[in-house]
């Protein structure tokens, strides 16, 4: 009989809920199991049930089954974006972004994430290669993603049951394929959706530092021999893009 009941709660909590608000002043919680336009036959929390005539209805109100974010403490985002260049030398860059953490408030978040950024040069803004009889484009060559990891901190204006403004701030570093600063502020919009994920937009602007090779002639001053058996100079550079991203949290 225990575990009967036990199974009976645990199906009730997944069904959506209602208040029946009779005009003599009563409220009855349950869910309805029956319903047309005479009558409504209600089951309550303990497994009572009632018919109700719709005549002696003012009315009926629903559950909400948003996610409740006043409460909830997990929280992960997962982020799909596009990153354009900006000044000398510049890349643009496809992202793919995640952060899982926890709210410390409902409106205050901190963790951590991953990224993976896509880097295509633009060649035109790269210092000229002088090994070359002929003036040519110099080609970083970006053979694998940058991959940042980072932690992120977040900020929104309303408790996040509501749509809401936000900002975000993400710090940390290029370890795999390069090696490199990297920081990300972003502006945005949380969009309330379902208990099961929600949707953000947003713009923001990274910073990457790391180093390409500047291909030249052997006897140009710091030059470096190649394996190819050609030279380069070690060349740093500070990467800045805007971005534009969309993604879900859950």
């Amino acid at each position: 009989m225990a575990i009967a009941m036990s199974t009976h709660m645990m199906a009730l909590d997944v069904v959506p809920k209602v208040k029946i608000h009779l005009r003599n002043g009563q409220v009855i919680e349950g869910i309805i199991t029956s319903r047309n336009e005479q009558q409504v036959e209600v089951e309550t929390l303990n497994g009572m049930n009632y018919t109700f005539a719709m005549s002696d209805i003012d009315h009926i109100s629903h559950e909400t089954r948003k996610k409740n974010y006043d409460t909830a403490k997990f929280r992960g985002f997962i982020d799909l974006g596009y990153s354009m260049g900006m000044g000398q030398p510049r890349n643009n860059f496809w992202l793919i972004e995640t952060s899982f953490g926890y709210a410390i408030t409902p409106r205050a978040y901190l963790g951590a994430g991953i990224g993976i950024h896509n880097f295509n040069p633009v060649l035109k803004s790269y210092p000229q290669r002088t090994d070359k009889a002929q003036p040519e484009e110099n080609d970083p060559n970006w053979r694998y993603p940058f991959i940042p990891i980072y932690a992120e901190g977040r900020y929104s204006f309303k408790n996040e049951s509501s749509n809401t403004p936000f900002v975000s701030l993400k710090v940390g570093a290029t370890f795999i394929n390069h090696k490199g600063f990297y920081t990300s502020p972003t502006i945005g919009y949380h969009f309330k959706s379902n208990q099961f994920f929600s949707f953000n937009v947003g713009v923001g602007y990274a910073l990457h530092t790391a180093h390409y090779k500047l291909w030249c002639t052997g006897d140009t001053p710091g030059a470096i021999p190649d394996k190819s058996g050609s030279s380069y100079l070690d060349k740093n550079a500070i990467f800045h893009n805007l971005l534009l991203k969309a993604g879900v949290e859950f």
